[in-house]
Parts: structure tokens; sequence; C-alpha cells
């Protein structure tokens, strides 16, 4: 846990176990790079190019600042907000709460 450093809080409870008794990310730490590169810019064109309907899901201690959400919604019709107690990894941390809004938002379209 010692090398994770400042992000041990994020990841240490993601850690697998290897074969060998050694530990390890379940994700090779440039991937991770790669992926916060490729979110910075401007990305409107794409999140307004549909209009399906949307489902924006993001935790009480998000990474999304509240202005950004409201802009979402306001510039992509059809799309519903769903504000969960948590941070950026809902899916893992709250899997019931994440589960029950998809399928509330599935049940209303």
């Amino acid at each position: 846990m010692a090398g994770l450093g400042p992000a041990a809080p994020y990841f240490s409870d993601r850690l697998r176990e290897n074969p060998d008794g050694s530990w390890r990310l379940p994700f090779h730490p440039q991937d991770m790079h790669r992926s916060e590169e490729q979110v910075h810019g401007d990305h409107w064109d794409d999140w307004t190019a549909s209009t399906c309907p949307a489902l924006l899901i993001h935790g009480t201690k998000g990474i999304i600042p509240p202005e950004q959400i409201r802009a979402m919604v306001e510039r992509r019709p059809g799309t519903v907000t769903s504000e969960l107690e948590g941070d950026h990894l809902i899916p893992s941390t709250a899997p019931d709460a994440f589960a029950a809004a998809v399928r509330a938002f599935l049940s209303a379209i």
C-alpha cells in the first residue's frame, strides 16, 4: 500500500493479488494517464450529438462541478441526473444505488 503514496485511499481496496503473492492494480497506470489526458478539451459537440435520453449519474463527492452538470442538462434535452452518495467510482462503491438509478431511468423511458 505504501507504494501507492497519496493515491492509496482511492486504489487500496481495488488491488488484486497475483499468484506469487505480490499485489497489482487491476489496470496499468499508463492506461489511467492516457484516459485522463483524453478528458481534457471541449467535448460539447460529442455530448450534444445525440438526442436519445441520457442518464448522468454523479456522486456527492464527485469530480464534476455542479455548474458543469447544469450545463450538460441544459445543452442536451432528455438528460436526467441522479446524484448518489459517493465519489467518482459509484458503480464500484455504491452498486445497489447505481443499479436502482439505472433501473428507474430505464423504466421511465
